[in-house]
């Protein structure tokens, strides 16, 4: 499950990607038509758990909302960098989490599970090695706070992804509208 980034919030993430890479830090960046906000990692599933997933979706009420995009960091730590993120401001951290909440609890049982809790964020990059990882991770706390600008939640989608040696592949199987 999925939430797309649009244009303009898209065109600031891609240029701080530019930014990511110029600090010689060994990074796997994802796609500019990749870069989405998770809202739940399904793994693989077969057709009818599809269905079902479709089914339980349609049923959820969701409400819509603008947030802005804002703060880079790193899972682990930016002293530890493996994924690179852009998140969302503190402030509509509470905006977003419902909306993810609903669809955990309504997807229960279905797909891998993952006891991690939600955080809002669009993965930029995974970190291949420790090359250049002082200046990445310097880069990073220099921009916790960079805003990216804003975007409207108002539409979930169901994707499956292919992976391929130059990356995964997305489709959209469903589209979940916010109200």
């Amino acid at each position: 499950m999925a939430i797309e980034v649009p244009g303009g919030v898209l065109d600031s993430l891609v240029t701080f990607q530019q930014e990511l890479l110029a600090t010689g830090a060994d990074l796997k960046l994802v796609e500019r038509e990749n870069l989405h906000f998770t809202v739940k990692f399904l793994g693989e599933i077969s057709d009818a758990l599809v269905k079902e997933t479709d089914s339980r979706l349609g049923g959820l009420s969701l409400k819509s909302a603008r947030v802005e995009v804002r703060g880079a960091g790193a899972f682990p730590s930016p002293g530890r960098p493996r994924v690179v993120w852009a998140g969302v401001a503190p402030k509509h951290e509470a905006l977003v989490e419902p909306i993810a909440e609903k669809v955990i609890r309504a997807l229960e049982g279905v797909g891998q599970r993952d006891d991690r809790p939600f955080s809002p964020h669009v993965t930029l990059g995974r970190v291949r090695s420790g090359r250049n990882a002082r200046q990445l991770g310097e880069l990073l706390r220099g921009n916790s706070n960079r805003s990216f600008g804003e975007l409207e939640l108002s539409e979930l989608k169901l994707k499956s992804s292919v992976l391929t040696p130059s990356g995964p592949i997305y489709r959209d199987l469903g589209v979940y509208r916010l109200s």
